[in-house]
């Protein structure tokens, strides 16, 4: 503390008479500065391979917010949002350009089979498997273009359900969303939430929902806004992987690419919505709670 306390006060009071009067030798102050100059530089290696690894670690897509919520929540380090900036900037780590999304899904004309808007835009849910939003988007390949199908669970943003295919019929939502039923199991009075697609209103989609007793619920015609979450979900995957790639890819590759993308978007990419935890992470903490309630009840 008094080496601390000399070295703060150098320019107001004479290194001689402070040591005369705290008692304290020249050569052991000294010392001290030099140590303490190795600590300041061992500190700072370990402050910037903290937001190093946590840049790479999130695929190089993520800037000072995204790192200072994963490192906050994950890691337990504490950093500003202006020093990640320097940091990010003394290492040249710069986020990858994002390119603009364009969605290509079509919706069809009015219908008698379409439903009404029964999310109304409320995105935040109490509990797992009570909202799932999907949707269809387009990917570019070698080999032609490729469909993707994909399911959210608005509770965690975890994707529980996706199909890949060179088509984009009815088949395509529902192989995404029979894995996305028999994996999760949801109770009866799960609502299930699309754009007027044509495929969300065939009538082996709507034999599928009825089976599962799901209530079945559709955006207005031409409002991307009634289905954002599943809409950020496809602009984060084509900008953060699609549109990095240095030039179109196998069908097969492009298979193997967004597989991998979305295991690590539900495991390790922390969200916001989250308080920057993962998908799983955070269902994992409800599980806890279950599992504790359950225990405090004696019914576990």
């Amino acid at each position: 503390m008094k080496y601390a306390w000399m070295s703060n006060y150098l320019e107001d009071f004479d290194l001689n008479i402070m040591c005369r009067v705290l008692n304290i030798k020249k050569s052991s102050y000294f010392s001290w500065t030099v140590s303490d100059k190795k600590t300041k530089e061992q500190q700072r290696h370990v402050d910037y391979k903290h937001v190093e690894d946590a840049f790479y670690t999130l695929k190089e897509n993520a800037g000072t917010r995204g790192i200072k919520g994963y490192l906050e929540h994950l890691k337990k380090v504490v950093f500003s949002r202006r020093k990640i900036g320097k940091i990010m900037s003394t290492l040249e780590l710069t986020v990858k350009t994002k390119k603009k999304f364009k969605k290509v899904t079509t919706a069809p004309a009015n219908d008698p089979k379409i439903k009404h808007n029964a999310l109304q835009r409320r995105f935040t849910v109490s509990y797992p498997n009570q909202v799932w939003v999907g949707d269809i988007t387009e990917i570019k390949t070698v080999n032609g273009k490729l469909y993707l199908a994909a399911y959210i669970d608005l509770y965690s943003r975890k994707v529980i359900g996706w199909s890949l295919d060179t088509h984009m019929r009815s088949e395509l939502v529902e192989t995404a969303l029979k894995r996305g039923l028999w994996s999760r199991k949801p109770p009866k009075g799960l609502m299930v939430h699309t754009d007027q697609g044509s495929q969300f209103i065939s009538t082996h989609y709507r034999i599928l929902l009825a089976s599962w007793h799901i209530q079945q619920s559709m955006s207005r015609r031409g409002n991307c806004w009634d289905n954002a979450v599943i809409e950020s979900f496809f602009k984060t995957l084509k900008t953060e992987v699609v549109y990095q790639l240095e030039k179109q890819v196998e069908a097969d590759n492009m298979h193997w690419i967004i597989s991998e993308f979305i295991g690590h978007y539900n495991h390790d990419r922390p969200h916001s919505t989250n308080g920057y935890l993962s998908p799983n992470q955070f269902e994992q903490i409800r599980l806890d709670e279950v599992a504790q309630i359950e225990m405090c009840l004696g019914t576990k």
